[in-house]
């Protein structure tokens, strides 16, 4: 009889088990859910070469800044088309006019060891222009530049630069 009770105990654990209904002090294996994981990609992507204008304005005396001139933003254009190697735009601005003798090609070509430019705008008059020209160059060297350029109706008419380094 004892054996029986055990038998017909057994099987209610066990049909209750099976019905899903919990029965206490017996282990029932229960699924879990995945531990979230963390994944992580890694790419190799190629990085040009700086192709901006890095412009420093100093503190104005006055309450508008030289930079913030028609004048300074047409220096700023012109160089920022020098940097990406837009130098159809770059002619555009005035580089037609102030790049001597020898035309489009020689002009293009004063550029080849150009890596990218950083100007500064030191002051404005008018419509001129008072700028320091740091020109790094391929090799790691950088040349620095400054004097003035002249703007009349949004284009470069002339410029006085000396190479200062």
């Amino acid at each position: 009889m004892k054996a029986a009770g055990i038998l017909i105990t057994a099987l209610v654990v066990v049909g209750a088990a099976a019905c899903g209904t919990p029965v206490v002090g017996v282990p029932v294996a229960v699924p879990l859910a995945p531990a979230p994981t963390t994944s992580t990609a890694t790419a190799t992507v190629a990085v040009p070469a700086p192709q901006t204008v890095y412009v420093q304005q100093p503190p104005a005396p006055v309450d508008v800044a030289p930079a913030d001139t028609a004048a300074a933003r047409t220096i700023f254009a012109y160089y920022d088309a020098i940097n990406r190697r837009d130098f159809t735009t770059a002619w555009s601005l005035g580089g037609s006019r102030i790049a001597g003798g020898g035309g489009y090609a020689k002009y293009t070509d004063g550029f080849a060891t150009t890596a990218w430019d950083t100007l500064t705008v030191t002051d404005v008059r008018g419509n001129t222009v008072y700028v320091v020209l740091s020109a790094v160059q391929t090799d790691g060297s950088t040349r620095t530049f400054s004097g003035t350029y002249t703007i009349s109706g949004g284009v470069i008419v002339g410029s006085h630069m000396t190479r200062t380094k």
